[in-house]
């Protein structure tokens, strides 16, 4: 399978690496069992790389995340600024 084929999805204990699924009839999208869970060690890898790509880019060492309301999630800071 190609890397198309698969989204990340939210389960209920866990985020999913998933095949994608068609809708069923009555209009349901299940998650395929051809899953498995995305590690913590996955996760954090990604946003160090989101982090440390945002501070070559903006040159700042802070992200900001904020929900849809404006209101303010969490910040992460960059501190080792070398690879």
């Amino acid at each position: 399978m190609a890397a198309s084929d698969y989204i990340i999805v939210a389960g209920w204990r866990d985020a999913y690496l998933a095949k994608k699924t068609k809708p069923r009839k009555d209009g349901l999208n299940i998650m395929s069992t051809d899953r498995r869970p995305v590690t913590e060690r996955e996760i954090i890898g990604l946003f160090e790389f989101y982090l440390r790509k945002w501070y070559e880019e903006k040159n700042e060492d802070t992200v900001i995340i904020i929900n849809g309301e404006g209101k303010k999630i969490f910040e992460a800071k960059l501190l080792d600024k070398e690879e």
